[in-house]
């Protein structure tokens, strides 16, 4: 959603119902509604000098160019795999596309330029894509990492928030070696996280490239009732919201969000200083909207020295929160320093909030049609230990982050999809016999979370089931033929377990990584690095000649093969 330069409209994508909404931002009406192909999945919205604006199309590997009005003609341009952020370049008159499977495409912004005029190839894992003066500015999702180009393309710098201590008290029972009696004393211990899931990420004026991204733990997780943390003030869960400015800058901060669960949208006043948040986690609960003020505490690295009390970091932010949307915000934008503008998702609206007086001025109906889903709902809502299944699996998919459970090691978040029903018994350990099992030990257990009926947890389960693995086409074809040809043969092995319509043969086995683990899918297997259930492979390459990692010819059997049939191998893995 943006507001259009002239700050006479805002332009809205709405992904369910494949529509593009034009509204008037200073009468507060609906303009016009726009149709796009059933699938198209619209998302981010950017507007050129010429007044065109441009969508991109995550369902259809593409992106739509059309005027503000009605009966402007939408040209389609395909771009490529997995699009996903686009940004206008005011002094070249350029679109950059940010693409999921690592490429950065450059357009000319009218339609009829089909040709990208360059394509970049880094890092996969792209997300949003900025411009400022000659650079770029390029974020990675689940890395949460900001890539920094020059005009000619060149990588510059690679910033990330920085990894985080804090302090806090907690209850320990201790057991008397005298009397063998059970009593509880408060100790305060350290607490270290890694920032991870970069949902947003803008340019805010005079003050930098702000991230706005998730915390995830590093200490060890407990695997009780109510082990993924709690509800109390602010922190306590394993997954924190937080927010970096000045992200390319020497001095950049971070605070977090206080008891915001699975924020996806910022937005800044055309001064930088205020910024809006949303969170649809909070559907149904907590404010979902607040108003920052850019107060941050200070950043405090790991590595700068020993975590004492006073050294906290990352402290929760002060801010005003505003009357709650009546629906699921996913997407906010500032008509003015004046008012902010908000889009909920079921029901289709956009809610007016006048900022002088924190007040919900009008909420404008975007279409009736609903697309209530209770999967999506249950998948996206907050639970008691303060985060939503989303938080760990962003859009269905994994944070990238290796976590380490009690009792149980290393385990690296396992994406949910690509058809997740028909892959039973679940987990790494395939400890989980069947989805049911899942949601009491782990959504209503470890996470706190409501009961949910037998009808919800089919109706989640059904909505994960339909969500695709992401997916890219080789680069170089004949290399994937000769990969799949290795693939499938007695030889290499691979097919033997990963095989059939889900790429696996839903066995627990060992194959020399020291324990008995479920053989996962290997659907979009090259979006989901890092590798393997403790993530000891960065990528690909690394799990086929990395014998330390992945059990070596127990695993497959790739000792053998040349360095260019193991490229041809991953060509195709890729493929996958």
């Amino acid at each position: 959603m943006v507001t259009t330069a002239d700050g006479k409209q805002i332009v809205a994508a709405d992904p369910e119902r494949d529509q593009i909404y034009f509204v008037d931002a200073v009468g507060m009406n609906k303009l016009h509604t726009r149709e796009l192909n059933g699938g198209d999945e619209p998302g981010r919205v950017v507007e050129d000098a010429a007044g065109r604006i441009h969508v991109v199309l995550r369902g259809a590997n593409a992106i739509a160019t059309l005027g503000t009005d009605p009966d402007s003609t939408i040209t389609r341009r395909d771009v490529c795999a997995v699009p996903r952020g686009i940004a206008y370049d005011r002094a070249r008159d350029q679109l950059h596309i940010a693409c999921g499977e690592g490429k950065l495409l450059t357009l000319k912004a009218a339609p009829a330029e089909t040709t990208p005029v360059r394509t970049l190839r880094l890092d996969s894992d792209l997300r949003d894509v900025l411009v400022r003066d000659d650079k770029l500015f390029v974020s990675r999702f689940r890395a949460a990492e900001l890539i920094v180009l020059s005009g000619e393309g060149d990588v510059l710098e690679r910033h990330s928030p920085a990894r985080f201590a804090s302090v806090e008290a907690r209850n320990v029972a201790e057991r008397s070696p005298t009397t063998g009696v059970c009593s509880s004393t408060q100790t305060m211990v350290n607490v270290e996280s890694i920032p991870n899931v970069a949902w947003r990420v803008i340019d805010v004026p005079a003050q930098g490239v702000t991230m706005l991204h998730q915390r995830s733990r590093t200490e060890e997780i407990q695997i009780t009732r109510g082990g993924y943390g709690n509800n109390k003030g602010c922190g306590g869960g394993i997954v924190e919201v937080s927010m970096t400015k000045g992200l390319d800058t020497d001095a950049p901060s971070t605070a977090d969000l206080k008891l915001l669960a699975l924020a996806v949208d910022i937005a800044a006043d055309p001064s930088g200083q205020l910024l809006a948040v949303v969170a649809p986690g909070n559907h149904g609960g907590l404010t979902q909207v607040e108003i920052e003020q850019l107060q941050f505490g200070s950043e405090m690295d790991l590595e700068s020295g020993p975590i004492s009390d006073d050294r906290g970091l990352a402290p929760c932010m002060t801010g005003r929160g505003l009357p709650d949307p009546q629906g699921q915000a996913t997407a906010v934008t500032f008509v003015s320093a004046d008012t902010l503008a908000v889009q909920t998702r079921e029901p289709a609206a956009i809610s007016f909030y006048d900022l002088h007086s924190s007040t919900l001025r009008k909420s404008v109906s975007l279409d009736d049609t609903s697309t209530l889903d209770t999967g999506h709902t249950v998948f996206h809502v907050r639970t008691g230990a303060g985060l939503a299944c989303a938080s760990c699996h962003p859009e269905a998919g994994d944070d990238g982050h290796v976590w380490t459970f009690q009792g149980i090691g290393p385990r690296r978040t396992q994406t949910l999809r690509g058809g997740l029903l028909g892959t039973e018994p679940l987990h790494w350990n395939g400890d989980m016999k069947d989805f049911s099992t899942l949601m009491s030990e782990v959504f209503v257990g470890r996470m706190s979370g409501f009961q949910p009926s037998a009808a919800e947890a089919e109706a989640l389960a059904d909505w994960l089931d339909s969500q695709p693995a992401l997916h890219a086409p080789a680069s170089d074809t004949a290399a994937a033929e000769r990969g799949r040809l290795l693939f499938e043969s007695t030889q290499v092995g691979c097919a033997t377990c990963h095989a059939g319509d889900h790429l696996t043969n839903n066995m627990t086995v060992n194959v020399n990584t020291g324990a008995d683990l479920q053989v996962p899918s290997l659907k979009g297997v090259r979006f989901r690095s890092p590798l393997m259930h403790d993530g000891c492979a960065a990528d690909l390459k690394e799990r086929l000649t990395d014998a330390t990692c992945g059990g070596g010819d127990d695993h497959g059997h790739t000792s053998q093969l040349s360095p260019e049939e193991l490229s041809d191998l991953v060509a195709y893995l890729e493929t996958l």
